[in-house]
């Protein structure tokens, strides 16, 4: 289904939840009442509790969601997993104000149905004990997921929310995710030494608990560094450090059947046809592709030349050797067969650039050198190695945010 024209997709995990919470206020009510409650009327009100979560998750998703459109930030999606939900914005927010508003958004509904509910609650108390500790279990649950949110770690609201502040204040939204960062790993040391003291004291059960977080804190905000580095990356390297030559270079003079020569060791290594530079007496002059020799009779290859199928050098999507590979992430990415052409700072072309070119690049700074056969199935299927979400972090990264802060 869709809200407001955001798509809304549920996890087969968010189902587990479900049966849970049916089960655990089933069992509640009939402790509740010693026993007394019927049958159906306990799956009832077991129903019934799962579903004003869901709808309390839900609304917390549609507050960010909402806030991010009057933002300007297309919303992908909706999804309710088993961990709570998650509103898939199709890039971050380029304002520290408008990041804030997004992030709080959704506690602010959390907070504000967890005070109605246990504010109905009382009210009920006399007149329906049962309505009553619905209502009372479900605001404690929306004050939970509230208050979970707002712990200072990305990608949590709390995390996203310090970051938008430490931004505003000091202008670099880098330094507002280091300052997210270092306070999550605070936060995890802490949580990791009480997890261990607890066990030293015989407290298992809130031991293991404080452990589980910590980790989970500590495993978060390893990845969020591991991000900040890679935008350091793909910041200081330029594309003529990484480029490949992945085109050929023929005379345009030459018979159409010389491409056959090509065609099936092209098929067999990449998912797009190679591109064949055309030139004539050492100058450059156009290029054709290998769809050449699907467009006319194999009877006549050998009477027609190349240069009657070339088309101008400048149609095919290119990229400076000076430029950064952030910026060429972002023009990839817009390309039919996401490549481009490299150009020198003399205006010829002197090599290619694809995702598994900036890919390589990006893993071998990370002390990563990836096998042949790796990097061959990557440059099969045309995609980053390992599944690097590259494109998100390059639509992160802002130039005046790096050059106020050059490390």
């Amino acid at each position: 289904m869709k809200i407001r024209g955001i798509p809304l997709r549920v996890h087969p995990s968010w189902f587990l939840v479900f049966i849970y919470f049916t089960l655990s206020a089933r069992e509640q009510l009939e402790t509740l009442l010693n026993g007394q409650a019927s049958y159906w009327n306990g799956w009832v009100i077991g129903l019934f509790t799962s579903c004003l979560l869901f709808i309390s998750v839900l609304l917390h998703e549609l507050a960010h969601s909402l806030v991010a459109i009057n933002e300007g930030v297309k919303v992908r999606n909706i999804t309710l997993f088993f961990l709570g939900g998650m509103a898939n914005l199709e890039k971050e927010c380029g304002t520290s104000k408008g990041s804030l508003k997004i992030a709080i958004s959704g506690p602010i509904v959390s907070l504000s149905l967890a005070f109605l509910l246990t504010l109905l609650s009382k009210n009920l108390s006399a007149s329906s004990v049962i309505f009553s500790n619905l209502l009372s279990q479900v605001g404690s649950l929306n004050l939970l997921i509230g208050v979970f949110n707002l712990l200072p770690i990305i990608p949590l609201d709390g995390g996203v929310i310090l970051k938008s502040i430490i931004w505003y204040f000091t202008g670099s939204k880098r330094a507002g995710v280091k300052g997210a960062i270092a306070t999550a790993k605070i936060i995890s040391y802490f949580s990791i030494f009480i997890g261990c003291l607890m066990l030293i004291k015989g407290s298992f059960y809130v031991a293991f608990c404080s452990l589980i977080i910590g980790l989970f804190i500590f495993s978060s905000s390893k990845s969020q560094s591991q991000i900040v580095l890679i935008e350091k990356i793909l910041f200081e390297l330029n594309v003529d450090q990484i480029f490949s030559r992945l085109y050929r270079v023929l005379e345009d003079g030459l018979p159409v059947k010389t491409l056959s020569k090509y065609n099936s060791f092209n098929k067999e290594n990449y998912s797009y046809n190679e591109w064949i530079l055309l030139c004539r007496e050492g100058r450059w002059v156009g290029y054709v592709t290998e769809d050449v020799l699907n467009n006319i009779p194999v009877q006549n290859w050998e009477k027609m030349f190349l240069y009657d199928f070339s088309s101008p050098i400048d149609e095919l999507p290119s990229i400076s050797e000076r430029e950064s590979l952030w910026k060429a992430i972002k023009q990839i990415e817009r390309t039919k067969e996401a490549r481009l052409l490299v150009i020198s700072v003399a205006g010829l072309p002197i090599g290619t650039l694809d995702r598994v070119d900036i890919g390589k690049a990006v893993l071998k700074k990370l002390g990563l050198n990836l096998p042949d056969q790796l990097i061959r199935l990557a440059r099969k299927e045309n995609i980053y190695p390992l599944g690097l979400n590259l494109p998100s972090i390059a639509e992160s990264i802002t130039l005046n945010d790096f050059e106020d802060n050059q490390e």
